[in-house]
């Protein structure tokens, strides 16, 4: 088959990568285009693509000769929205790809005709908001043509858990300095000082960077006090971008003689799979930690509804999580606990939101089978 695959935004480019290299491997002949900038393309990495910037009367003749396309979902009015909708006119099988569960209105406009061929989203959940947010004739179509196909973006995570030895986790805790014979709970921050280099290069106001640095430092500080309340030994592993003259998160673990990770000193991914339990704020690790299969607790207190929607752990409910202060001890006791009962929900949970590494070979079937 002739394939055309293309996305804009960064989300998309990192779904559509993984799919591009089993329908290859699949002796296919693709055609990738990236149409964002070169952040948002670096998705791509690794893949023979062009970088082009297509003009609104362009996109007819780019999907002539293809006999599928396949879209990331970057928006409706951007190029990939016109791809979609271009190769709808002409008959040619659309395969469109979400990336995060909302914003579907946004990403495929109000006009039923306008859905691809195929709607791949990441879970069940999915399908239901689609229908929700889309509503009335254009939400139900939309859940019709939905196939859940899991996460291709973290299809690689599942192969992690797999390669990861107990010779591997020994190795890696007697490198930062903790005993392997005991269950190791890890903690992430991210408290960055307004002036660090990090914060130089994020385009905010210098308030609220301020005001950001003294949260983190609050929730750094409660999560501390009731680790050491509950007689818990955290493991402490801080962002890159907290890199400063003085390191405000190595002195408060050195107050309560926890082990500070520098955040250069070894693999996140690995610390994570060498852990019992993570908790951590408004962080990436959450969705690894979680993926790893790994007890998980989110840390969001004073955060509103806004902040849970981009982090599927807690979006899904797969895993414990707190919008209030008081709440921080009780999500600590819940993933460090080894009460059997408290154990087998937590790993109940994280089934809503896992991987069995197969997404991208599930979406590359759609692709040769759209039927």
């Amino acid at each position: 088959m002739n394939i055309l695959l293309t996305a804009k935004q960064r989300g998309s480019t990192n779904v559509l990568a993984p799919v591009a290299r089993e329908l290859s491997q699949r002796g296919h002949n693709l055609k990738l285009y990236a149409t964002g900038n070169e952040t948002e393309a670096a998705g791509f990495l690794g893949l023979e693509y062009e970088p082009i910037h297509p003009a609104d009367d362009s996109f007819l003749q780019l999907v002539n000769g293809y006999d599928a396309v396949v879209v990331g979902l970057s928006g409706h009015d951007t190029p990939d929205g016109h791809f979609l909708r271009a190769a709808n006119s002409v008959g040619i099988p659309t395969i469109a790809a979400q990336d995060q569960n909302s914003n579907y209105q946004g990403r495929l406009g109000t006009n039923p005709a306008d859905l691809p061929t195929i709607l791949a989203v990441m879970s069940e959940d999915c399908i239901e908001t689609a229908r929700n947010e889309l509503g009335g004739e254009m939400g139900e179509e939309a859940a019709k043509r939905s196939r859940v196909i899991g996460w291709t973006v973290f299809d690689h995570y599942a192969q992690m858990r797999k390669d990861f030895t107990d010779e591997t986790r020994a190795e890696l805790l007697a490198g930062v300095g903790v005993d392997p014979e005991n269950p190791v709970y890890v903690h992430f921050t991210q408290t960055m000082h307004p002036n660090c280099a990090y914060m130089a290069r994020v385009d905010k106001d210098f308030n609220e960077k301020v005001k950001s640095f003294l949260y983190e430092q609050g929730i750094t500080q409660f999560t501390f006090e009731a680790a050491s309340d509950l007689g818990l030994k955290l493991v402490v592993k801080p962002h890159p971008g907290e890199e400063f003259g003085r390191n405000y998160t190595q002195e408060l673990a050195g107050r309560h003689d926890f082990t500070f990770v520098p955040a250069r000193r070894c693999n996140t991914q690995q610390l994570i799979l060498a852990a019992y339990s993570v908790t951590a704020g408004r962080s990436t690790c959450l969705t690894e930690s979680t993926l790893l299969d790994r007890n998980t607790g989110g840390l969001i207190p004073d955060m509103g509804e806004e902040w849970i929607s981009p982090f599927p752990p807690m979006a899904l409910g797969a895993i414990p999580y707190t919008q209030e202060w008081e709440g921080i001890k009780g999500v600590l006791e819940q993933v460090t606990s080894k009460d059997r009962e408290i154990v087998c929900r937590l790993a109940e949970g994280r089934k809503r939101f896992s991987v069995d590494g197969n997404a991208s070979k599930r979406l590359a079937d759609l692709v040769e089978n759209w039927r």
